[in-house]
């Protein structure tokens, strides 16, 4: 996999659309950058869940169990939110790839997945049976589990692809699909995932603004990544 070929590929694509490109990631980094603020200016994030358990047992807490158990589920609600979102302009991003869809629309592409039945459904089904399998694996180990989801990462865009091809698989099958197409490929998956460390590690100095040209960069670069392997799968078949 030529990781450095598909992440130039994807600056050119932005640098010749930048502005669609904010418009389209625009309300996934609002959210972020919204729970950020927030979550900060809430006195819970000066300790850390297991700290605030103890200190609510301890009774030494100057918060209670309700208020931590709201943090929570804003923080889960908001991650679930965000990532539905991220997965719908993961579906653009591959589409702009294979030139299948114009650089129009932007607000209205943001929400591709509330816009379509079958994305919305297959995301929350395969998100919960990839995230109890990974966590399954790794009760045995931490690397295992890494392991495999990395090996899961590419079902939600087989499933999609599947119901675009107006022949949709079931979820276990876009899952069993992504685990073998990912043979050979799971090191370049991890690969990928370190070069944009140091980026992340870039945003945080920038207070979040560095995510409206850092999450189209990143969703481009692993669309470009699901096309390849996919037409590499393809030929192989």
């Amino acid at each position: 996999m030529d990781r450095v070929g598909m992440k130039l590929e994807a600056k050119r694509i932005i640098g010749s659309h930048f502005p669609f490109f904010v418009l389209l990631f625009l309300p996934a980094v609002i959210i972020q950058l919204g729970y950020s603020v927030a979550y900060s200016a809430n006195p819970l994030h000066e300790a850390d869940t297991n700290q605030a358990f103890n200190q609510i047992i301890q009774g030494t807490a100057h918060f209670g169990s309700n208020e931590l158990l709201n943090l929570w589920l804003i923080s889960t609600l908001i991650s679930i939110i965000s990532g539905l979102l991220l997965s719908g302009m993961m579906f653009v991003c591959i589409d702009l790839i294979r030139n299948k869809v114009p650089f129009d629309q932007p607000v209205t592409r943001s929400f591709t997945i509330l816009n379509h039945g079958q994305y919305f459904i297959g995301a929350i089904m395969i998100g919960i049976i990839t995230t109890v399998l990974t966590l399954l694996w790794s009760v045995l180990l931490i690397v295992p589990g890494i392991i495999k989801g990395f090996a899961y990462s590419q079902a939600l865009n087989i499933y999609r692809d599947s119901v675009d091809a107006g022949k949709p698989i079931g979820y276990l099958e876009a899952i069993t699909r992504s685990r073998k197409m990912m043979v050979g490929h799971k090191m370049d998956y991890f690969v990928m995932e370190l070069s944009f460390i140091g980026w992340y590690i870039l945003n945080s100095f920038t207070y979040g603004i560095l995510l409206l040209w850092l999450q189209p960069y990143y969703q481009l670069s692993f669309a470009n990544f699901y096309v390849k392997i996919a037409q590499m799968n393809q030929t192989e078949q």
